[in-house]
């Protein structure tokens, strides 16, 4: 049967993004063996284009707005001549090599 939605055992599921909850805050219950074992092969799944990026620094800082570049964009960071947004710039390195 084509489009038929089953669990990792092979039994038939109503839904992959239904989950059995406790109340309305969306609580979710642990015994939601077809939502844990979801989740469990999403956080296993490798990604070969995400490998390369595993190693990295980051900066964290802020922004600053010292022209008016308003005709370029019309993001909000850029809005107005010294105007301050703090950012988080994380760089990654595509070297094999051990520190590089």
């Amino acid at each position: 049967m084509a489009g038929r939605i089953v669990n990792i055992h092979g039994c038939p599921v109503s839904s992959l993004t239904a989950s059995l909850s406790v109340s309305t805050n969306k609580d979710l219950l642990f015994q939601d063996t077809n939502l844990i074992q979801h989740l469990a092969a999403f956080n296993r799944e490798r990604i070969p284009e995400r490998v390369v990026h595993a190693k990295g620094g980051a900066a964290f800082g802020e922004f600053v707005v010292t022209q008016d570049i308003t005709e370029i964009t019309k993001a909000k960071p850029f809005s107005a001549v010294g105007k301050t947004t703090p950012v988080a710039v994380r760089f990654s390195t595509v070297g094999v090599r051990r520190n590089s």
